[in-house]
C-alpha cells in the first residue's frame, strides 16, 4: 500500500512492500532517480512476461560536493544532476518525464513497530480495502507510541512500512485477501525521516518541473532487489554503503524485521585519503574507486608533485577508518538482530572497499565468504539494455524502479488540509485522522492545556488557584463542524485549527477572598473580611497573589463579631434594619446596621415598638378615613354629579383608593398604603410592646422575612409575640 502527501503542492510517498505488478500495467513505464552522494542514477523501465526491463539508463556524477552523509546541501547542485540525467533518457526513450520516483537514504532514521487486531464479518471475503485500513490503523499507532516518547516525532514524516505478518483468527497468514474469518490482525514496522531530509529531496526535482509518483527508503529498495522473496526465510542483513550512509535491513521468516543505518561510509575512506596524501575530495575519490582494480596506484597531491604507491600500502595506512566503517556496521546489524545473521549481503558502491567484507565479517564472528557483494547478476528475473553499469552500484536504482513499477494501479483520493493536497490511497474508510497523519498533525494539538496553576494559602488552609481555560481545536470538513473520526471523500477540505492554551490566571486578593461593601454601619459601607493580612503585612483587596502567598483574615459573621471588630462594649445598642438585634444575629449583605451607645436595649426595644404603634394607629385612620371617602364619591359619580373643575390640580378620594392595599395581618385585614416594605409594617402594626413576651414571630406569606421585601394587596403577614 502506498499513501501520498502533497507539503508545498508537492506529493511524498509511503508504501508497503508486498505490492506487487498486473498485467494492466505491464510496459507502463517508469522513470527512477537513486539521489546519492556522490552522484545520481536515473533508470527507465517497465516490467513485460514477468521480467523487469530496465530499457535505458544513465549515470551523473555531481560537479561539487554537494551531499554529505546522504543529506542535500546544496539543492541547486542535486537539480543540475538530475536535469542532465532527465535530458539524457528523454532523448533515448522519446518520453517526456513530469513525474520521477526516488528514494532517501536513513539518516537519521527512526522505526517502530506496533500490532494491530481488528474484528470483522466473517460471513464476507476480506477485500483489499479492509487490509489498507487495518494498516492504515497499525500506522497512526507507532506514530502515537513513538511520539509519546520522542516529541521531536512531529518534525518526521513516515517514509515507509513494512508488514511483519498477518494473522487471521490469531494464525499467521501471508496474505488476507479473499479469506474469511472472525479476526485480522497486522504486524508491521514503520520508518521515518527528518522532514529536513525529505523536503530537500523534494525541493530538488521540483525545481525542473518534476513532481514525486512514488518514495521509499533505499534499504527498502534495495533488499527488494537483492534479497527475493524466496530466500528471506533466513537470517540475512543487506547492507547499503554509499558513500555517505550505510543503510540496513535485515529479514526472517519471510520478512522484514528491522531497519538501521549509520552515518559512516565512503566518504570516511575519501576524507582520509585527502588528508594523509595531502590530496583535494575529487582526487581523493577517484583514487578510492581504483583500489579495488590496480595493484599500484598513481596520484598528484595538491602540490602537483606525483607518486606511485602500492595499493596494499594505502590500504595498510586506511586500515583505521576501514576498520571503523566495518565495526559500525556490524554494532547496528547485532543491535537489531540480537546475534549475528546467517549472511550479510553488501551493495552499494562503498560496498567494494578492500578488506571491507573480511573486517565485517570478523567482528559479526562469521566466514568470510558470507560476507557478499550484490551486484545486477545476483538479481532475478531481470532484463537490461542501453546501460553500462553493472556493479553493487546499481542494485538500490533498479529496487526503486522495481517498487515504483509495483505501486502502478493504485486507487487514490485527493483531499486539502489547510489548503495543501494530500493524497490517500482509497481505503473506503478514510477519517480526517489519516490525511492529519501523513501531514504531521499530532491529535493532541487539538486538545487545550489550562495556564498554569499556582497555590496560596487561605488561613493556614492550602488553595489552588487553576489557570485560565484555554480554547479547544477546532476541524472543520468543508466548512462543517467535525472531528478526527469524521469520514472524508476526494476533494474534501479540511481546515485544522490547533488548541489556544490558558494563560495562567490573574487573581487579585480581593476577588478571592471575596473582599466587598458587604453592609452598611451607620451609612458607611463595610466588609464582612476585616484584618486582611498579605505574606503578614496589611493590605487592600486589589493585589495581584502570586505562587505560595499566605494570605490571613478575619470574617464577620454575627453582631458579636462586629462589636470585636469596632469594640464595642455591652452598653452599646446594635439596630439591623431598624430593629434591635442580638449578638447572635447573623449579618448578611445590605443590611442598615446602625450603633448607639449609652442606651439600655431592652428600653430601646420597647420604644421602638411603642413608636411603631403610634405610627400605625395614625396610618390606619388615614386609610379609613380614604376608603369613606372613596365610598361618598363612588354615590357622588352615580348620581351623576359633575363637579366644577378646581382651579389647581388635588388629589381626588379615587387618588387615595388607588394609592391603598389590603394585606391580612395576624389573621385581621389592614390597609395600608402603597409602595411599603416589610420594615414599615412595625408602623402600623399594634400590638403589646411594653414589655418582652417571648420571641418575636415574622413571616411574610408563610416564608421568613426580608425586611426590605415589598408588600403587595393580598399578602398575609404574621408579627406577633409567640
Amino acid at each position: 500500500m502506498l499513501y501520498f502527501t502533497y507539503i508545498n503542492g508537492q506529493s511524498k510517498g509511503v508504501l508497503h512492500m508486498s505490492a506487487q505488478i498486473t498485467e494492466t500495467h505491464y510496459k507502463q513505464r517508469v522513470f527512477a532517480v537513486d539521489i546519492g552522494t556522490r552522484s545520481v542514477i536515473g533508470l527507465v523501465g517497465y516490467y513485460e512476461n514477468g521480467k523487469l526491463v530496465v530499457e535505458h539508463g544513465e549515470v551523473e556524477y555531481h560537479k561539487d560536493r554537494v551531499m554529505i552523509d546522504g543529506q542535500i546541501h546544496d539543492i541547486d547542485g542535486v537539480t543540475e544532476s538530475i536535469r542532465v540525467i532527465r535530458a539524457k533518457l528523454e532523448g533515448a526513450s522519446g518520453q517526456t518525464f513530469t513525474e520521477v520516483a526516488i528514494a532517501a537514504a536513513g539518516r537519521s532514521l527512526i522505526t517502530g513497530r506496533a500490532r494491530l487486531a481488528q474484528q470483522i464479518d466473517e460471513t464476507k471475503p476480506i477485500e483489499k480495502h479492509v487490509i489498507d485500513s487495518l494498516e492504515m490503523d497499525g500506522l497512526q499507532k507507532v506514530y502515537t507510541e513513538l511520539l509519546e516518547t520522542s516529541p521531536e516525532m512531529q518534525d518526521y514524516f513516515c517514509i515507509g512500512h513494512t508488514v511483519v505478518h498477518y494473522y487471521l483468527n490469531e494464525k499467521t497468514m501471508l496474505s488476507l485477501l479473499g479469506h474469511k474469518g472472525r479476526s485480522i490482525e497486522v504486524d508491521l514496522i514503520a520508518t521515518f525521516l527528518p522532514r529536513t531530509v525529505v523536503d530537500s529531496l523534494y525541493a530538488a526535482v521540483s525545481r525542473i518541473g518534476l513532481d514525486v509518483s512514488y518514495m521509499t527508503l533505499e534499504p527498502i529498495a534495495a533488499i527488494e532487489a537483492a534479497v527475493p522473496a524466496n530466500i528471506r526465510l533466513l537470517n540475512i542483513a543487506l547492507v547499503d554503503i554509499g558513500a555517505g550512509t550505510s543503510d540496513i535491513a535485515i529479514t526472517k521468516d519471510g520478512t522484514i524485521v528491522a531497519y538501521a543505518m549509520t552515518a559512516t561510509a565512503g566518504d570516511e575512506i575519501t576524507e582520509a585519503l585527502a588528508q594523509a596524501y595531502l590530496m583535494d575530495f575529487d582526487s581523493a575519490e577517484e583514487l578510492k574507486c581504483r583500489l579495488r582494480e590496480q595493484p599500484v596506484q598513481q596520484y598528484k597531491d595538491i602540490i602537483g608533485i606525483e607518486y606511485e604507491k602500492p595499493t596494499e600500502e594505502i590500504l595498510d595506512q586506511l586500515s583505521e577508518v576501514i576498520d571503523l566503517v566495518a565495526k559500525n556496521i556490524a554494532d547496528n546489524v547485532l543491535d537489531k538482530n540480537g546475534k549475528s545473521p546467517s549472511a550479510v549481503f553488501l551493495t552499494g558502491g562503498g560496498s567494494q572497499i578492500p578488506r571491507l567484507n573480511q573486517l565485517i565479517a570478523g567482528y559479526l564472528e562469521l566466514p568470510a565468504e558470507r560476507v557478499t557483494t550484490r551486484d545486477m547478476s545476483n538479481i532475478p528475473n531481470l532484463s537490461v539494455s542501453n546501460f553500462k553499469l553493472e556493479g553493487p552500484e546499481v542494485v538500490t536504482p533498479i529496487g526503486i524502479l522495481a517498487k515504483a513499477l509495483s505501486h502502478l494501479g493504485r486507487d487514490f483520493v485527493e483531499v486539502f488540509v489547510n489548503g495543501a493536497g494530500v493524497k490517500l490511497i482509497n481505503t473506503k474508510t478514510l477519517k480526517v485522522i489519516d490525511a492529519l497523519m501523513l501531514v504531521g498533525f499530532n491529535p493532541q494539538q487539538l486538545i487545550a492545556k489550562a495556564g498554569r496553576s499556582f497555590e496560596v494559602y487561605l488561613n493556614g488552609r492550602k488553595k489552588t488557584v487553576f489557570g485560565e481555560a484555554g480554547e479547544a481545536g477546532e476541524i472543520y470538513v468543508n466548512g462543517e463542524p467535525a472531528s478526527i473520526s469524521t469520514p472524508i471523500k476526494a476533494q474534501d477540505r479540511i481546515v485544522i485549527v490547533p488548541a489556544k492554551h490558558g494563560e495562567k490566571r490573574a487573581m487579585t486578593l480581593g476577588k478571592l477572598v471575596h473582599v466587598h461593601a458587604g453592609f452598611k454601619v451607620n451609612g458607611a459601607w463595610m466588609s464582612t473580611i476585616v484584618n486582611l493580612r498579605l505574606n503578614g503585612q496589611a493590605t487592600e483587596g486589589d493585589l495581584l497573589l502570586a505562587d505560595q502567598d499566605v494570605i490571613e483574615f478575619e470574617q464577620l459573621e454575627t453582631v458579636a463579631d462586629l462589636r470585636k471588630a469596632l469594640v464595642l462594649d455591652a452598653s452599646v445598642v446594635v439596630y439591623a434594619n431598624g430593629m434591635v438585634v442580638e449578638d447572635s444575629y447573623r449579618v448578611a449583605d445590605h443590611d442598615l446596621i446602625s450603633v448607639e451607645a449609652g442606651i439600655d436595649a431592652e428600653e430601646a426595644a420597647a420604644a421602638q415598638v411603642e413608636a411603631a404603634r403610634e405610627e400605625a394607629a395614625a396610618a390606619a385612620v388615614v386609610a379609613a378615613e380614604a376608603v369613606e371617602t372613596a365610598d361618598a364619591a363612588g354615590e357622588v359619580e352615580a348620581a351623576e354629579f359633575v363637579a366644577a373643575e378646581p382651579a389647581e390640580p388635588a388629589a381626588t378620594a379615587a387618588d387615595n383608593v388607588d394609592a391603598a392595599i389590603a394585606i391580612v395581618c395576624n389573621s385581621s385585614p389592614l390597609v395600608l398604603p402603597r409602595g411599603l416594605v416589610f420594615v414599615n409594617l412595625f408602623d402600623y402594626v399594634d400590638f403589646d410592646r411594653s414589655k418582652r413576651q417571648g420571641s418575636l414571630l415574622m413571616t411574610h406569606n408563610g416564608d421568613p422575612i426580608s425586611y426590605t421585601r415589598p408588600i403587595l394587596d393580598g399578602d398575609v403577614i404574621e408579627l406577633r409575640w409567640v
